[in-house]
């Protein structure tokens, strides 16, 4: 897998009660976390603002055709 220069992150909105989506800029990047039922990436290990942080995308299980 290229290295991402951004990943389509999704988050739970409170408000809204519904998930949200949010194209994160990618300054390093550091692997990603497996799905156990699918095996497509669930997360993503990243540096972006300056900040190491992880950020979740939809796996294989949960998109729809």
């Amino acid at each position: 897998m290229d290295t991402p220069t951004e990943i389509n992150s999704v988050y739970w909105d409170r408000k809204k009660k519904s998930w949200e989506y949010e194209m994160v800029p990618v300054e390093e990047y550091h692997g990603a976390i497996d799905c156990q039922y699918c095996n497509k990436p669930m997360s993503h290990n990243i540096k972006t603002g300056g900040e190491f942080k992880m950020v979740y995308v939809k796996c294989g299980c949960s998109r729809t055709d």
